[in-house]
């Protein structure tokens, strides 16, 4: 069965990561969901130091493992993205949304790859229902995974315990946490 894909930006890849191991690329649910990220959100992982000081677990060989199951683009689609990159640029800078280059990838692959994309960057989130990417937060994941059978509620317990030790709560997480759980 083929997969359905779905597309992690940075900060959800960075709260989940460590908590739910391997997390890309394992297949889960009767759709076979699964995870992946950008390959610019490892060049940004690799050259940031803030993040390498914030999540030291990063540079652990067995999340640079996890983080080679990669998307696979075709030439065609690469020309796509870089399309949809340089209009998704424009029109953030034109806003003041000020995305990162890796916030546009994210959408713009997204976008030419019709697959959800997972975000809890508030710009993120009106960028991609400007253009009509179905993007989802990083608590509606977790409902996905856990109804899915990915993760339990032990788990979810314990993502939630590690953003609050990390002072890293999502935007709106106490409305969404009650709406969904």
């Amino acid at each position: 069965m083929a997969q359905s894909k779905i597309l992690l930006d940075t900060n959800s890849y960075l709260r989940l990561a460590q908590s739910k191991h391997p997390l890309l690329g394992q297949p889960f649910g009767k759709n076979n969901l699964t995870l992946y990220i950008h390959k610019e959100i490892e060049i940004e992982l690799k050259r940031s130091g803030r993040l390498q000081s914030k999540f030291n677990w990063i540079e652990q060989d067995e999340y640079i493992q996890n983080r080679k199951k990669r998307l696979k683009i075709s030439k065609v689609e690469s020309e796509e993205i870089e399309k949809n990159f340089d209009f998704i640029w424009g029109y953030q800078k034109e806003s003041g949304l000020k995305l990162s280059r890796e916030d546009i990838y994210c959408i713009a692959t997204a976008l030419e790859l019709k697959i959800p994309l997972v975000t809890d960057d508030q710009n993120m989130i009106l960028t991609c229902k400007e253009f009509e990417v179905k993007v989802m937060n990083t608590l509606e994941l977790i409902k996905m995974m856990s109804v899915n059978n990915f993760i339990d509620n032990t788990m979810i317990q314990q993502i939630v315990d590690y953003w609050k030790y990390e002072n890293d709560l999502p935007a709106n997480f106490d409305e969404d946490f009650k709406k969904l759980f």
